[in-house]
């Protein structure tokens, strides 16, 4: 309940509740994904690559978050315009997070002994066997279907631009 409490005065500073969940969504959730991504794909990641790295991401967007609200001259290198409006400043932030949390995620795991194949077997792209599904001819296959999805939407992009 105190939690609730003091978010409600949080989110009051804010110019709209959008711009609120975006910022939250740099503090937590643009770290998270970096850490995941990582960890499903790349089998050389470690459980303190992944720790190290999203708190680092966490603890640089909410350091960068307090430095624009301390210093408004801040935001042109956050968002890398000193007219950006908030949304844009999340946005940057979040990207700013995810890569502070990828460097950090890499150079811990460089640095720590990864786990062998054999544990990462089933969990990670690279060390889990990937069964054929059986696709005979090249409309039956998912990536021809991602192709003609994304030229699709590529083209409608420019239609609608």
């Amino acid at each position: 309940m105190l939690a609730s409490v003091g978010t409600a005065y949080l989110v009051m500073n804010a110019a709209s509740i959008m711009d609120y969940v975006q910022a939250l969504f740099s503090f937590f959730i643009a770290p998270l994904f970096g850490t995941v991504i990582l960890g499903m794909l790349w089998r050389r990641a470690t459980k303190a690559g992944g720790f190290w790295g999203l708190l680092a991401g966490t603890v640089a967007s909410i350091t960068m978050w307090a430095w624009v609200q301390r210093d408004s001259g801040a935001l042109r290198y956050i968002a890398l315009s000193p007219n950006a409006k908030p949304m844009a400043e999340n946005l940057y932030r979040a990207l700013w997070s995810w890569l502070v949390c990828v460097l950090v995620t890499i150079t811990v795991s460089y640095a720590t002994k990864p786990k062998s194949d054999a544990e990462l077997e089933g969990l990670v792209y690279g060390a889990t066997v990937i069964p054929h599904d059986g696709a005979m001819m090249v409309w039956q296959k998912p990536i021809f279907w991602a192709v003609v999805v994304a030229t699709v939407f590529f083209i409608l992009n420019l239609i609608f631009w």
